[in-house]
């Protein structure tokens, strides 16, 4: 096969899987590991289990989280370490690290807490914070580079309304302009403006009735760059049925749109229809479950499980679309029908043992099962009906070894679903460390390592990818830090189906580098300045190089 054919095939394969994952919906209740978290933090919004939602890490938390700021997938960020495990999740920032996450609230992933102030008794309580950010990046307009400019609202709200009712708001809103914009989209009603909202973005109602406490929420997610917004409306309740015995359900309904206009097929004269194809718009429907033991003494045990059920929309127009002019191997494949996306029915069962060896030790250890069923392909080219029945596992532990130390360890397999692939199915490890080590020096250190495999389908891969990342500030002056920043990643694609060949692979690099300036006027305002560099290189592409100075 000529070079150039085979740079193309795998350009367009890249672009099947990567960018088709991103049209992509909620895993609220579909991937074991990210549920247990969420289910935890709806129980801790009850007074009874308040401290199963204690982070052992404090204010550790934050430093961790800052240190990887580098490597986060957001908005404008050009990092490569984003995780195949969870590429159909648009609910938060896609990144290998995922402990500490929070589900109804932004206030986390470096993004700095809204202080309280202890002396405020009053019933309404509102804090706010505006964030305003410039930035030069020279990845934005085709490479051409523009200047990209973008306010957010930061707000902490809540309403006391009786001793056992309460309603809260915690969100970041904002929206993103780009000087020339010529090739990406915010929304479907303009091209100059993004909007912006922080994942975990919320509005929730809580009432505590004697043994039982209900949470009523809603949340949105939004991501721009692949033109989704999705919002999830749900309703849990956490019942003690005895003193050392509680069972907690919750149910979600996630709801998903394409809000830029530019999802489209190609028609059977070769037009392109500005008209979403099927799946692009979806619901699911989850209803999850945990029921728990709690010792008198240091641990916990019981079952999880999860049932889902997706939903797309499939508009008449799209199922005759097709795809054009594909040239792979010198062959010319026309006239290859999108199909029409079916429902999928994913359900989740296990059990978990949890162990408070102390204050600061939390060691967590989940195992199970989980059941997926597709009766029919999601995306273009794939094959048909299956099922599949796979086991899963999670282990994690925090721990705050001392005043100065922190340390988190993350590692499982799960299989979750994967809109370009139907399900991919992940062993993946992840670690951090910060530590004070001297007087106004914080280092951090994090490094992940991930293999993934997709089904067998025409276009199915495995990949494994590793990296890490380092961080180290220091307090110059009272006012005055300086940061510096390191990140590595390594992915390997390899392809799987039968349709080509068996054997071909594919290696990205790339290295980071950032530095920065932070200065505090007072507690309430700081300003920061800060360069980001990204360097890449492939098998199969030419050295490509970007940066951002904000």
């Amino acid at each position: 096969m000529k070079r150039s054919s085979l740079k193309f095939t795998l350009a367009f394969l890249s672009l099947a899987t990567l960018l088709l994952s991103g049209f992509a919906q909620a895993q609220l209740g579909i991937s074991p590991s990210m549920n247990s978290q969420f289910l935890t933090e709806l129980r801790a919004r009850s007074p009874k289990y308040a401290n199963e939602g204690r982070d052992v890490l404090g204010a550790d938390r934050q430093k961790l989280d800052e240190g990887r700021a580098l490597s986060r997938p957001e908005l404008f960020s050009l990092t490569n370490q984003y995780t195949q495990r969870l590429s159909a999740d648009i609910t938060g920032f896609n990144s290998q690290y995922q402990m500490g996450r929070k589900y109804l609230s932004p206030f986390y992933h470096g993004v700095l807490a809204l202080e309280e102030d202890a002396s405020d008794t009053s019933a309404f309580k509102s804090h706010f914070d505006l964030q305003q950010t410039f930035e030069y990046n020279s990845a934005v307009n085709f490479g051409k580079g523009g200047f990209i400019l973008s306010p957010m609202l930061l707000a902490d709200v809540s309403y006391q309304i009786s001793p056992n009712q309460s309603l809260s708001f915690k969100g970041g809103i904002g929206l993103s302009w780009i000087s020339d914009n010529d090739g990406v989209y915010g929304s479907d009603f303009t091209n100059e403006f993004f909007l912006n909202v922080l994942p975990g973005t919320s509005l929730a109602y809580d009432l505590e009735l004697g043994a039982l406490h209900v949470t009523v929420y809603d949340r949105v997610s939004v991501k721009p760059r692949v033109g989704m917004l999705q919002n999830d409306a749900g309703i849990a309740g956490t019942l003690a049925l005895t003193d050392q015995l509680s069972w907690t359900v919750n149910y979600n309904f996630s709801k998903t749109y394409d809000i830029d206009g530019r999802q489209g097929f190609y028609d059977a004269a070769g037009s392109f229809v500005r008209e979403y194809a099927g799946g692009y718009d979806a619901d699911i429907h989850s209803v999850s479950s945990m029921i728990a033991f709690e010792s008198k003494g240091s641990w916990s045990a019981g079952l999880e499980g999860a049932l889902n059920w997706y939903e797309p929309d499939n508009p008449a127009e799209a199922n005759n679309g097709i795809f054009n002019g594909i040239p792979i191997g010198g062959a010319f494949f026309q006239r290859v029908i999108i199909p029409q996306a079916k429902p999928a029915f994913i359900a989740s069962a296990g059990t978990f043992v949890q162990l408070m060896v102390n204050k600061n030790i939390r060691l967590r250890v989940a195992a199970g099962f989980q059941y997926q069923s597709f009766s029919g392909p999601f995306q273009n080219l794939q094959r048909v009906n299956f099922e599949t029945s796979q086991p899963y596992y999670s282990v994690s532990l925090s721990q705050k070894i001392n005043d100065q130390t922190s340390q988190e360890l993350s590692a499982g397999y799960e299989t979750n679903l994967q809109r370009a692939l139907n399900n991919v199915s992940s062993h993946f490890v992840n670690y951090g460390i910060t530590r004070q080590v001297w007087k106004g020096g914080q280092l951090t250190g994090s490094a992940y390592f991930e293999y993934s495999d997709s089904i067998e389908t025409i276009f199915a891969q495995n990949n494994t990818s590793y990296g890490f990342d380092l961080h180290l500030s220091q307090h110059l002056t009272e006012k005055l830090s300086a940061f510096v920043s390191y990140g590595y990643s390594n992915i390997d694609y390899k392809n799987l189906g039968n349709f080509f060949w068996d054997t071909l692979t594919e290696n990205y690099t790339q290295h980071m580098a950032g530095f920065s300036l932070a200065y505090a006027f007072s507690a309430k305002t700081q300003a920061q300045l800060g360069w980001q560099g990204f360097y890449n290189d492939g098998d199969f592409q030419s050295s490509l190089d970007y940066h951002r100075v904000r």
